[in-house]
């Protein structure tokens, strides 16, 4: 009746691919990624070093509390919202000490001419949902580099070597998996050749 039921099942043999083959693509990928992410990891490292050794930290006021939705559209073409916390903080610019003074214990600076200045951050849902308003608290931030302010207690836990060793730990995972799967699947793609 069907004239052309060969050609397609032997075309439906042809797509399926042969056995292992998933695998090892999959866990090749994996090993590639896992260096890369170490290395965007290091760059934030790089980063947040340049900050410790020239930041400057002060003492602000949490203002005001914002949290907004941001609507997106994914790669399948679904629209999806995600939620950004914001902190609107004032403090005083003239009143601001290096960080390794701050770590030291020193008590910050009380300036002549007061410079108060506001400045709206996103911080992480922990950090939003554990300040309130008029709630005091402290920053740091490079003088040169405004967009780098960011709260101490977020800055403390991303350079702390707790944190850093779950990203160590959590790329050697993926690259041991991916190695695991490379062979896995190598062995079942190329013991049916």
């Amino acid at each position: 009746m069907n004239d052309y039921q060969p050609a397609l099942d032997q075309l439906r043999e042809r797509r399926k691919g042969k056995p292992g083959e998933l695998l090892l693509m999959t866990g090749l990928v994996a090993m590639i990624v896992a260096p890369f992410g170490l290395f965007l990891t290091n760059q934030e490292s790089g980063n947040l070093s340049d900050l410790k050794r020239s930041g400057m930290v002060a003492e602000a006021i949490v203002k005001d509390r914002s949290l907004e939705s941001e609507s997106y559209t994914d790669r399948k073409g679904r629209t999806k919202s995600r939620d950004i916390f914001k902190l609107k903080l004032s403090h005083d610019f003239n009143a601001q000490q290096k960080y390794a003074d701050w770590k030291a214990g020193k008590p910050f600076p009380v300036p002549q001419y007061p410079a108060v200045t506001t400045r709206e951050i996103a911080v992480g849902s922990t950090y939003f949902d554990a300040l309130t308003a008029g709630q005091n608290t402290t920053i740091i931030h490079n003088p040169l580099d405004y967009g780098s302010m960011m709260l101490t207690e977020e800055f403390e836990y991303k350079t702390s070597f707790a944190y850093m060793m779950w990203w160590y730990l959590g790329a050697g995972a993926v690259f041991i998996a991916g190695l695991a799967m490379t062979i896995t699947g190598w062995r079942k793609r190329f013991s049916h050749a």
